[in-house]
């Protein structure tokens, strides 16, 4: 399933997905979370997509959660007007809101959450939602970053770096580090599949960690490079098309 988020841009871009493994990783993720695939699957209004857009930006510029007073000092828009369009946004599961503080607590692929994946980008450490959201960071900006996150089973810290503006890899540490990609969905990516795709030092942990959950969840394994192609797929289209975020 592709949406076309603004004239001539498609998101997911399945040009980048050259291997066989994140292909069906991408395939599988359509089948198995229809009511996302729905929820992504219609194009946004100039407005909402400016909004967005803002958000990300802001996100990726401070590290923190915007809130919609600085996101109508960019946008120029009421706060009245902005509290409509982010919860239109929500309904689109591109971004958590807290109206009770008027703030965007996360927006794909960053969070104001404390999770395992902290993204380096531009000299700013930021939060991921999850493994793949990181993977997608540098080629939403075109800008490397360098991912410290941790493996799920042992602890151990997991490196990843990357180059060509979020293209390809530049190191990795473990170099044997994998990532499940989990399947599942309820409610929203935020709170069901974001808390389980993660980083893991090797296969046999990753099987293990499998193996020790009842019931067995839905998912694929891969590599960080097929990992980085659906992280890619998803994140380096959200800014095309659009002026340079001003980070």
């Amino acid at each position: 399933m592709t949406t076309e988020i603004r004239p001539g841009i498609h998101r997911p871009d399945w040009s980048v997905v050259t291997r066989p493994a994140a292909r069906e990783a991408l395939l599988a993720r359509d089948r198995s979370r229809i009511a996302l695939a729905e929820r992504w699957n219609h194009a946004l209004e100039p407005a909402q997509d400016r909004v967005w857009r803002t958000v990300l930006e802001l996100f990726g510029r401070s590290g923190n959660p915007p809130h919609l007073h600085e996101i109508s000092e960019e946008t120029r828009l009421p706060v009245e007007n902005l509290r409509t369009l982010v919860a239109e946004l929500e309904a689109h599961d591109l971004l958590g809101r807290d109206p009770s503080a008027d703030v965007v607590r996360y927006a794909y692929p960053f969070t104001g959450d404390q999770t395992e994946h902290r993204v380096q980008l531009r000299g700013r450490s930021v939060h991921a939602a999850c493994a793949i959201d990181a993977l997608g960071v540098a080629a939403m900006f075109g800008s490397d970053v360098v991912i410290e996150s941790s493996c799920r089973v042992c602890g151990g810290d997991i490196q990843i770096g990357t180059a060509q503006g979020g293209k390809s890899l530049s190191h990795a540490r473990p170099v044997d580090a994998v990532v499940w990609y989990d399947l599942g969905f309820s409610g929203c990516a935020a709170a069901s599949c974001c808390r389980s795709i993660a980083f893991f030092c090797s296969k046999t942990e990753l099987q293990q960690w499998v193996s020790a959950l009842n019931p067995q969840p839905r998912g694929n394994r891969l590599t960080l490079d097929e990992a980085l192609e659906v992280g890619r797929a998803l994140f380096e289209p959200v800014l095309a098309g659009v002026t340079a975020p001003g980070i």
